[in-house]
């Protein structure tokens, strides 16, 4: 690559560093392995609630699911079985309340309408969040960052772990770069340079396209193009890019500046498409140990 990093000295990274942790909404950890899977079972078993027997000997209370035996002279209080939640009124709001309090095999009686009902409570079950099972993760519909369905508790737990770290460090290196871009500015670039980004893009996204979707970016029509992507052609999508070419450069430059890498090879931008995104991820690396020494210190 032609352009160059246009200041001579090392980017001090750990005085924007310690800047960043004295900010107060500074990420100063990663998530714990049990925050993570508690997270996981969180989403998957959200929305979901069963009912299961409270422990032998523990009282109904208000919200609970009863079964009750009921005998009476009054049609609705004369079955050998009802089902009752208890609490929300839908039988009847008195007669409900009265049964808070009672266990299952309890044996008392109430006056509804001044008539004598004997009731005996049958079963008593509450409410609760059930265990997370790898049919609750298929309902999810969830994929991985491969495109790839998610089918167990496991994988599940697996994928938030690496998406809840991904954020975390994608939050601190966005605000330190944030300040390092602005403080390193770049003005001149050679335009070989972005002609030749440009090219690297239009064969990955092309190629992306055409596997996801069969479909040829570099044949359809002006209309097709609108409706996809918003412009007239593939050329002007490139062209309307110049400007993220150049950051991609400046981005590129300051992270081998840090990481003390060569702008050569594998670590050239020009090299490959995704070499930023190479490039980010040792970052990553970096920030991941950071925050680790840290949290011993």
């Amino acid at each position: 690559m032609k352009t160059r990093f246009p200041y001579q000295e090392r980017i001090d990274y750990d005085a924007y560093w310690n800047t960043y942790m004295e900010r107060e909404d500074a990420i100063r950890r990663l998530p714990t392995e049990a925050e993570m899977k508690e997270q996981a079972r969180q989403n998957i078993v959200k929305g979901q609630l069963v009912l299961i027997p409270v422990p032998e000997g523990e009282a109904a209370r208000l919200g609970d699911t009863v079964t009750l035996a009921v005998s009476s002279a009054l049609p609705r209080f004369n079955k050998p079985k009802v089902t009752v939640s208890i609490g929300r009124g839908l039988y009847h709001k008195g007669f409900e309340e009265s049964v808070a309090g009672h266990s299952e095999g309890d044996r008392f009686s109430v006056t509804i309408q001044d008539t004598p009902v004997a009731v005996t409570v049958l079963a008593v079950r509450r409410k609760a969040v059930p265990e997370p099972t790898d049919e609750m993760v298929r309902a999810l519909g969830q994929k991985d960052y491969h495109s790839q369905p998610i089918c167990t508790v496991a994988n599940y737990e697996a994928f938030i772990q690496e998406e809840q770290t991904m954020q975390a460090l994608a939050t601190v290196n966005y605000y330190i770069m944030e300040q390092i871009l602005k403080d390193y500015p770049m003005e001149n670039y050679d335009e070989s340079d972005l002609t030749a980004l440009g090219q690297l893009e239009r064969e990955a996204m092309r190629k992306a396209v055409l596997e996801q979707d069969g479909v040829d970016l570099e044949t359809l029509s002006r209309e097709e193009m609108q409706a996809r992507m918003h412009c007239d052609s593939f050329d002007e999508f490139i062209r309307m890019r110049h400007g993220w070419y150049q950051m991609k450069i400046q981005q590129c430059l300051v992270y081998l500046n840090i990481l003390g890498l060569p702008c050569q090879g594998k670590t050239d931008p020009l090299d490959h498409y995704e070499v930023l995104s190479e490039l980010q991820m040792k970052m990553f690396d970096t920030i991941k140990e950071k925050l680790e020494g840290s949290k011993k210190t």
